[in-house]
């Protein structure tokens, strides 16, 4: 889980990938909110979403976090 850049909702990742770039491969992830805003975003600019009361952290960007 993290949050949409736009609305600050809490997001999913959908699925992640490595891009190639002119400085070198990448690793992105598609995200989509509750809003439905979605976005295609390199992980390293991923936020990790608020954690609920009682739950543990979530990890940076990982797609098995749970909420």
């Amino acid at each position: 889980m993290t949050v949409c850049p736009e609305c600050h909702d809490p997001a999913e990742v959908q699925w992640r990938a490595v891009l190639e770039s002119t400085d070198g491969p990448v690793e992105h992830a598609r995200i989509q909110c509750l809003r439905r805003h979605w976005f295609l975003l390199p992980v390293a600019t991923l936020a990790a979403a608020p954690a609920e009361p009682g739950s543990a952290p979530a990890a940076r960007g990982s797609v098995h976090a749970r909420r």
